[in-house]
């Protein structure tokens, strides 16, 4: 019924709908992506580029650098948050 390279493209379709993406966070630890542990680790991050920021003048090179990584880790936070709360909504049913 099924010919073998159908059967192979049916099995690749399954193993990337099972894959789990993963996120690296401090202590080399890989947690999954948009775990609770991931979004406080995240957070963090924010925190200290937040601070690192804040030390130097505006419209310097340094600042405008800590705006570039800020700007990075809070995209990254909003997708974890929402691959968090599509997690929750999954573990209510």
């Amino acid at each position: 019924m099924y010919t073998p390279a159908l059967r192979e493209l049916i099995k690749l379709i399954m193993l990337e709908e099972h894959r789990i993406r993963e996120a690296d966070i401090a202590g080399d630890r890989r947690v999954p992506w948009g775990s609770d542990d991931h979004i406080a680790d995240l957070e963090t991050r924010c925190s200290d580029a937040e601070y690192w920021k804040g030390k130097y003048p505006r419209g310097s090179a340094k600042r405008s650098h800590y705006q570039s990584i800020l700007s990075h880790l809070k995209n990254e936070l909003k997708s974890a948050r929402k691959k968090n709360q599509s997690l929750n909504e999954k573990d209510g049913d």
